[in-house]
């Protein structure tokens, strides 16, 4: 499944630091694709390890996963 459709069915309930992550890759999931987990903390105004930890409740291992996954999605969508 498409990550991003996965985080837009998740969004409903999510815990506030977790939408902040979500609502900046849904608006800029070009951005995020190219960003540091510490860098995507920064843009998206949460902790490093919020980023982590939301990869894990999407079902990935970790960041790096989520990143290929929004690579991929976001090739899908070009």
């Amino acid at each position: 499944m498409n990550c991003l459709i996965r985080i837009r069915q998740r969004y409903p309930d999510l815990a506030q630091s977790d939408r902040k992550l979500a609502d900046y890759l849904l608006a800029q999931p070009d951005t995020a694709r190219h960003l540091s987990s510490q860098q995507l903390a920064a843009e998206a105004g949460v902790s490093q390890s919020s980023v982590v930890k939301f990869a894990q409740k999407l079902g990935f291992k970790g960041f790096p996963a989520l990143k290929l996954a929004i690579k991929r999605s976001v090739g899908q969508q070009s």
